[in-house]
């Protein structure tokens, strides 16, 4: 039996018994109970076949997920690069880093630099030592031009080797003419007291040409060496005819000095100016030179 009839006829049964409890209550009241009991267990019998004859909704089929279309933006194009008023690009220079000088000696030290800036740089710009060894370069030198930008321009500062050894760096700087520093740069050099070639003296036998130049023409060049301390000097000859000969060494047993020699010769001689020059590798890095030679051609 389904469960709903059974508490409505538990139900109805109850109040029956109810009814027949009370001796007051009137055969008329009796009979509305029962009436009262029947109407609820139809209503409950309705309710079930109600129940049982119900056919559920079909079951919907849901809408798809929503996505939400993306709000990004697209990028930004790229910024031009805005150029400073005053810039410079490194270009090149003379003396190359750790280049070894002996205690006291002289050299001059070369920045090219380009102006890569937007404003032309006039005299009232300078280069200014900044920071470091000075090694008695100047303080500030004067640009003394214009410049404009895409140009470049050198900047020289004669200075001296300290004379103790050790490593030397300075530093230098552009000056605008409103006070601004730009374009740092450097020199570095070694100080070795131990070994350096100090100096050497040129000389050619004969030191001149004029005759026929139908043959070859021969000289006799001589170079004085002269070092610091003991040591071994490697060098070779460098000719603007013929090239550099093959590397050659001499050793010095105390500070002193040595000469060595070698043969110019030039195979087909015109009237002009020939040169020749003294390559050392150990210890300097250094040329020494040029000794000229002048060649005249006469004849027929």
């Amino acid at each position: 039996m389904n469960r709903k009839i059974l508490i409505a006829v538990i139900a109805a049964a109850l109040l029956v018994a109810t009814a027949c409890s009370f001796p007051l209550v009137s055969s008329r009241s009796e009979e509305d109970v029962a009436e009262a009991v029947a109407e609820t267990v139809q209503a409950a019998m309705a309710q079930t076949q109600a129940a049982a004859t119900y056919t559920p909704l079909p079951t919907l089929t849901p809408y798809p997920t929503y996505t939400p279309v993306s709000q990004q933006k697209p990028p930004l194009p790229p910024q031009p690069t805005v150029k400073p008023c005053n810039a410079a690009d490194f270009v090149s220079e003379t003396i190359e880093d750790n280049t070894v000088f002996a205690p006291g000696e002289d050299f001059t030290k070369t920045w090219r630099l380009k102006n890569v800036g937007t404003c032309t740089w006039n005299p009232n710009y300078d280069f200014v030592f900044a920071s470091g060894d000075r090694m008695g370069g100047a303080k500030t030198t004067d640009l003394d031009q214009y410049v404009k930008p895409g140009e470049s321009v050198d900047f020289e500062i004669d200075m001296t080797a300290p004379s103790d050894p050790d490593t030397y760096t300075g530093y230098w700087k552009l000056r605008s003419d409103d006070g601004e520093y730009f374009s740092q740069v450097y020199v570095q050099i070694k100080v070795k007291k131990s070994f350096a070639v100090t100096s050497v003296d040129l000389d050619a036998d004969p030191n001149s040409y004029s005759g026929d130049c139908a043959a070859p023409i021969s000289f006799d060049v001589d170079a004085e060496i002269t070092a610091s301390s003991s040591g071994k000097v490697t060098y070779y000859w460098d000719r603007s005819v013929g090239g550099h000969t093959s590397t050659k060494s001499v050793t010095f047993d105390s500070a002193g000095t040595k000469t060595v020699s070698t043969t110019y010769t030039i195979d087909a001689p015109v009237t002009d100016t020939y040169t020749i020059e003294l390559y050392v590798d150990t210890p300097n890095h250094q040329n020494f030179g040029p000794l000229e030679i002048d060649v005249e051609c006469t004849g027929p």
